[in-house]
């Protein structure tokens, strides 16, 4: 069985129609032993935050990581979403989707000479863990159209159960799924046939311009 993170890394990309950059994901993820190499030295900033992309800023090219803590993997390998999706395990998929679009669009924007702020690659993981999610319930229910009550139970996790917290990065956060979801609102009018073009448009639409689509909507 392919790996997961290589099943999403395929799907994010036949999605958005993004060339195949980086190859295998395997060599860009570290856990908890590479992390805590990575940070020697770094103090207690270094053990804050879950899963995340590493970025170094330095002049050349890009140069990123993918940091999957062992907890994550292990629960991932205990309730394998390739398995099915439930309550147990689409909080941890989501996260992991969140983490895989980022390394693939930075890896996009960065092939095209396009700068991305964090607000536009939160929302952009955002669209992408949703249409994820809504993948793998098709394949889990074998219906092309999920049904309405697992949308909303898909919306439920992935938009509503968000930290409370104040600081930026949670309020950044909080945005970036609002926006996600007012986007997402629209898309989901469109006909089939039509959301394949207007998803592969959306990667490519500068940011400024989606704003402007999701807020006067």
């Amino acid at each position: 069985m392919q790996p997961l993170v290589e099943v999403l890394k395929s799907l994010i990309e036949r999605t958005y129609g993004i060339p195949s950059l980086i190859g295998d994901l395997a060599p860009f993820i570290v856990g908890d032993e590479g992390f805590r190499r990575l940070y020697a030295g770094a103090g207690g900033d270094a053990h804050r935050s879950g899963a995340r992309v590493l970025v170094r800023e330095s002049p050349g090219p890009l140069r990123a990581a993918f940091y999957c803590p062992d907890s994550l993997v292990r629960h991932l390998e205990r309730f394998n979403p390739l398995h099915g999706l439930g309550d147990v395990n689409v909080g941890e998929f989501g996260v992991l989707v969140e983490e895989v679009d980022h390394l693939v669009t930075l890896a996009s924007r960065a092939s095209e000479g396009r700068a991305v702020t964090l607000l536009e690659l939160e929302h952009h993981a955002n669209v992408t863990k949703y249409l994820a999610v809504m993948h793998f319930l098709g394949r889990q229910t074998g219906r092309r159209q999920v049904a309405e009550p697992l949308r909303q139970w898909a919306r439920h996790h992935l938009f509503e159960r968000l930290s409370g917290g104040d600081g930026a990065v949670e309020r950044r956060y909080r945005e970036a799924a609002r926006l996600a979801w007012q986007y997402l609102r629209i898309f989901e009018t469109l006909a089939p046939r039509e959301r394949s073009v207007e998803i592969r448009a959306f990667h490519r639409r500068p940011f400024p311009d989606i704003l402007h689509l999701v807020l006067a909507n």
